[in-house]
């Protein structure tokens, strides 16, 4: 490997709108990295700012390349296309404006493509709240926590809710080639952006080390108007990727409770209403919180968020029937979805089979032991190809029982037990099989 090839020009995108004192924290921040300050630019696109941001970057004096681009307010899609169009370098790092980077934070999203191409690196995001306060305080921060630990679990099999845009990084060349964020998205663009780089074959990884500390100023209003934005935006995806439509929120009706119906209901039938629900919701929230009634609390604020979010389904899709038709015209194949499946005998060994996954990544595959079947590893249309990484996870939890059951069953017909072993490039195992915590059982 050259010395250009282990470090590559980085290309820091960064859209902004009217947030200069907190642009000027995170422009601070990259100025301290420990990779290369001659091989980072930073793209700033101003979209639509109207405060002092324009006079502070024109006064900031960097130690890296810093080049600002000014567009009217089209939003934050458009303003990472206009940034990755102008960035020479060769890896593309997509920053939100209130991130403060720590000083490995280039290094360590350059060491996740140093090995394997084609890869996007989600760095991680520790929050530093703010404005917040009470239960909802500890709801966002267990929200964001909750985000990056079941990223970090081994075997974790990413799909296109994983994407974050405010830390991530990717090849230029690839960017280009999937066509950058959809313009037409002002929520979810990140999402969508992942199922297109999912369907390209692109591999999604955590990198921890890239960190990036999140200045959150979420109050509960905004989680509101989030929530309305997502309603909308998820129409729209699942129109752009009708094979999606099962995987998205608001087909999930068979684990509703019956609140969750009277929700979705009152979004679609009494528009009018909203309001007056709102404040009626306020208020209740703040007596169980008074009252320390934090069950309560927290099943109303997501009754809440439930009916933002069919808000905004009802505002992009308009009536119920309109809801049920979508859903119902969902595909179960669609052209460009890869449905290949291999068959793996777990007796030629696990690390045979992972690097078989690996090498083929299949988007299912049917697992046997010998002569027993063990069970199905279904496609997932939200998610990235089978790898070898995600086989020991799902043995380990969903299979665990009927893998047990055809370890039982074929050392009770094998001729010789002696000669049985669980697993054949593990000779020295007992034959004994490990027996997983029965809370993983499916």
């Amino acid at each position: 490997m050259t010395m250009r090839e282990s470090t590559p020009t980085v290309s820091v995108v960064i859209p902004t709108h009217n947030r200069g004192v907190v642009l000027r924290r995170t422009l601070d921040a990259l100025g301290s990295q420990i990779y290369p300050l001659d091989l980072i630019e930073v793209l700033v696109v101003a979209d639509g700012c109207t405060d002092d941001t324009g006079k502070m970057l024109a006064l900031y004096n960097p130690p890296f390349k810093l080049r600002v681009v000014e567009q009217a307010g089209q939003g934050p899609a458009v303003a990472r296309n206009h940034g990755a169009s102008l960035a020479t370098g060769r890896l593309l790092v997509f920053l939100d404006d209130d991130i403060q980077a720590a000083p490995e934070f280039i290094t360590a999203h350059v060491r996740a493509h140093r090995h394997r191409p084609g890869v996007v690196a989600i760095g991680y995001l520790p929050p530093v709240l703010q404005v917040q306060t009470g239960f909802f305080r500890l709801s966002l921060r267990a929200w964001w926590e909750n985000k990056f630990t079941m990223m970090s679990e081994p075997g974790h099999r990413y799909t296109y809710r994983d994407l974050l845009s405010g830390n991530v990084s990717l090849e230029a060349d690839m960017f280009a080639a999937v066509g950058g964020f959809d313009p037409a998205l002002y929520c979810h663009e990140d999402y969508e952006l992942g199922i297109r780089l999912i369907k390209a074959g692109a591999s999604l990884t955590f990198a921890p080390e890239a960190l990036g500390y999140h200045y959150e100023m979420t109050q509960m209003s905004r989680s509101f108007q989030r929530k309305y934005d997502e309603g909308r935006a998820d129409v729209l995806i699942g129109r752009r990727h009708p094979e999606l439509r099962s995987c998205l929120p608001l087909c999930r009706a068979g684990s509703w409770s019956r609140l969750n119906y009277v929700m979705r209901a009152a979004a679609f039938a009494w528009p009018a209403s909203e309001k007056l629900f709102a404040v009626g919701c306020r208020i209740a929230l703040g007596i169980f919180e008074r009252l320390r009634m934090r069950d309560r609390w927290r099943r109303l604020l997501d009754n809440m968020l439930d009916y933002w979010y069919w808000r905004g389904v009802a505002k992009e899709i308009g009536a119920e029937r309109a809801l049920a038709d979508f859903l119902r015209e969902a595909p179960a194949r669609t052209d460009g979805i890869d449905d290949s499946e291999i068959e793996i005998d777990l007796r030629d060994g696990l690390e045979a089979a992972e690097r078989r996954l690996s090498e083929e990544r299949p988007a299912s595959a049917r697992i046997r032991y010998g002569r027993q079947a063990v069970g199905r590893i279904p496609p997932r249309p939200d998610a990235e190809q089978l790898r070898g990484a995600h086989l020991r996870a799902i043995l380990a939890t969903t299979m665990t029982w009927p893998l047990l059951d055809a370890l039982t069953l074929e050392k009770a017909t094998a001729r010789d037990t002696d000669q049985f072993w669980p697993f054949a490039d593990s000779p020295c195992q007992s034959a004994e099989p490990v027996y997983a915590d029965e809370s993983t059982r499916s």
